[in-house]
């Protein structure tokens, strides 16, 4: 253990682990940096839950309630929104049961260390599928609710008229000229979202987790 640490985790220590004349476990200093680490995670995932609430909520005003624009849309922010707020009440559940000072902490964090492991993987997984998905989303969104540039009615007979107000979306979005930038901007999304999630997790949440896990083999080894 690093020198800095040892130092951290003495500053920490409650006034009865200061006794004079009491030995003070490496244990309890294990458990007081695990506390450490554990308030960490925490912290970090409050910072992502006001980021995502401010990004959402500044968004959805502006397309859907300002300027009056694609609905849809503002549904489809509102369910991802709310799929994260499901996955923040579970994760920071399980972080304040971790935190439990009365708990056996080598017991607690092992068992709730492999739950915080899934959800952590579960959310980059999520994240990484969910980003481009819902911006091919928004995109047929934006797509189905432009209107497509059509001869005025004098110059089209009936049946014409009849076939391109019929037309299924999938053949409007493939004549649509963006297509294929469009197609492209998305596989781009996707690949950046990927590296980018893998980044943002490890620095929020992988490295502490990490630290927890040296935490628990040095409790074991004590």
């Amino acid at each position: 253990m690093e020198l800095d640490s040892l130092k951290d985790i003495w500053k920490n220590l409650d006034d009865k682990d200061l006794q004079p004349g009491r030995e003070v476990p490496v244990t309890s200093m294990l458990q007081k940096r695990s506390q450490g680490t554990i308030a960490k995670l925490k912290r970090n995932l409050n910072r992502e839950l006001i980021a995502v609430v401010i990004i959402y909520s500044v968004t959805i005003w502006n397309i859907v309630l300002y300027q009056g624009l694609y609905p849809e849309l503002g549904v489809l922010l509102g369910l991802v929104g709310g799929a994260f707020l499901f996955y923040y009440y579970h994760k920071n559940k399980l972080l304040k049961q971790m935190q439990c000072v009365a708990c056996e902490v080598r017991s607690n964090l092992k068992q709730q260390l492999v739950t915080l492991e899934k959800y952590v993987r579960f959310y980059f997984v999520a994240g990484t599928i969910l980003t481009p998905l819902a911006y091919f989303a928004a995109g047929v969104i934006i797509l189905y609710n432009s209107q497509p540039v059509t001869p005025p009615l004098n110059d089209v007979p009936f049946e014409a008229e009849t076939a391109v107000s019929q037309m299924p979306l999938a053949s409007h979005i493939s004549n649509h000229r963006f297509f294929i930038l469009f197609v492209s901007i998305g596989a781009v999304v996707a690949v950046s979202t990927y590296f980018f999630n893998r980044w943002l997790i490890n620095k929020l949440y992988g490295q502490h987790i990490q630290k927890l896990k040296d935490l628990l083999l040095q409790m074991e080894e004590d």
